[in-house]
């Protein structure tokens, strides 16, 4: 639990350092290294029940941030990964990019992504 609260100290901090790359990120979780955010500010309704989100994972230990463009049809519990790109965390410059939408995968409402429209739609943690 504290190296958890610490991860999450530091990359708030890190993440805060420069502020070029998102501006309302929001902490969802981590895991060993890895950090989990939703930047907020590229939340887009495009209907009843899908929307869209960048999902940030932040790895301090490799200096990167991974960019993950997400749509989340929480109606079908469904979410799609339309593009992934790597920067390098301190520079944000782009490491790689892949622009390839993956196929649609079904998910959980214990999962990160069910945390994600939990915090999206409903507003709560």
């Amino acid at each position: 639990m504290t190296k958890r609260f610490l991860l999450a100290l530091l990359t708030i901090f890190f993440l805060n350092l420069n502020t070029c790359a998102a501006e309302d990120l929001k902490f969802i979780d981590s895991n060993g290294d890895d950090g989990y955010f939703i930047d907020m500010d590229t939340v887009k309704i495009e209907s009843a029940t899908t929307f869209s989100v960048n999902l940030a994972i932040v790895r301090i230990n490799l200096n990167q941030m991974e960019l993950i463009d997400l749509q989340i049809d929480h109606g079908k519990k469904i979410y799609t990964i339309r593009s992934v790109r790597t920067l390098s965390y301190d520079e944000r410059t782009e490491i790689k990019s892949d622009y390839t939408p993956r196929s649609a995968k079904g998910y959980s409402d214990k999962s990160l992504m069910g945390d994600i429209v939990q915090i999206v739609i409903y507003g709560g943690e």
